[in-house]
């Protein structure tokens, strides 16, 4: 198995993410598919942007689905050094997709977005090139919801497309497998899950859900995995892919731990190692069970709700 470098929007190490800039440079550093985020504007512009709000990485603050592409489009990038670069629209990184045809494009759709973006998608695709096997070929989908990929049955949008789910849970990749199973349809086949790198250390993912998704042709990868030490322990596993802020250094450790001479093997307890493998492990399984409870979404603080203060803390330790 050839192990996938997949760019995190697309090269958000060392550059402004999801910019035309990161694209290119995660074009040179050889990624075998660049992973980016959609959003739709109020007059139905699709855009590149992994926030439903702009203030993180522009210099205003609009909400994307309240606001015209006309004024997104003015918006400028507050990184400095990068201050000209502006938000890009789906279109233009489909034209550079076009020019660029050795790299794949993972479009992760966030289930805030209104499920129109994605037919919004497929009519920006051909209205680029049009030329569907061509973008069968050059488009994964990232959804989150299962009712996210019956819609694109039901309405045909991602027909002979690779799809993945993209997910903290073990269980909703297991409902995506469940569903895939049910149509049984080869056109509408799962062909993936991208899972947290922490949740392939448990002893559960290891001997229950590896052989039921290799069982079933699933492939497995990982996101957002950045340091070398997370490499070893996960290039020990089948993983297909590694979503990565940092490429180069991936490619190497990836090359550095060779897994066709590791075995999948835990630290001490009592090691610095040890502590913080557990301490993740812990971490994650109590994510897991408060990010998919039912009052998740109930707001603790203004109009933050309890995931989101959960994940704005997961960001703080540097966990997501």
């Amino acid at each position: 198995m050839t192990t996938k470098i997949i760019g995190h929007r697309a090269y958000k190490g060392y550059y402004p993410e999801n910019t035309i800039v990161a694209f290119d440079k995660a074009l040179e550093a050889g990624v075998d598919v660049v992973e980016t985020d959609l959003q739709m504007s109020k007059d139905g512009i699709v855009v590149i942007n992994h926030d439903t709000t702009t203030l993180r990485c522009w210099d205003k603050n609009y909400r994307i689905s309240e606001t015209e592409w006309s004024d997104l489009k003015a918006l400028r990038c507050k990184n400095k050094g990068f201050t000209e670069l502006k938000m890009p629209s789906l279109v233009e990184v489909l034209k550079w997709v076009v020019d660029n045809p050795s790299v794949k494009l993972m479009l992760d759709i966030k289930f805030t977005n209104d499920r129109e973006i994605m037919l919004k998608s497929v009519a920006e695709m051909l209205s680029v090139r049009e030329d569907l096997p061509f973008w069968r070929d050059h488009i994964i989908w990232g959804l989150w919801t299962v009712d996210w990929f019956r819609y694109g049955m039901e309405t045909g949008v991602i027909k002979d497309f690779e799809v993945v789910c993209i997910s903290l849970s073990l269980q909703m990749a297991r409902k995506f497998v469940e569903y895939s199973r049910e149509i049984n349809n080869p056109h509408y086949k799962l062909s993936g899950v991208s899972l947290h790198f922490v949740s392939t250390w448990s002893s559960y993912f290891q001997t229950s859900v590896i052989p039921y998704l290799q069982e079933h042709n699933v492939d497995i990868y990982v996101w957002t995995i950045n340091q070398t030490i997370d490499f070893k322990y996960c290039n020990a596993l089948p993983i297909a892919g590694f979503v990565t802020d940092f490429p180069v250094e991936a490619r190497e450790a990836v090359s550095k731990y060779d897994r066709n001479q590791l075995g999948f093997q835990r630290p001490a307890h009592l090691s610095k190692e040890g502590f913080r493998f557990y301490s993740f492990l812990c971490i994650y399984r109590l994510v897991e069970e408060l990010l998919f409870s039912p009052w998740a979404r109930y707001k603790v603080v203004g109009n933050f709700s309890f995931s989101l203060l959960v994940i704005i803390l997961l960001r703080a330790i540097h966990f997501l």
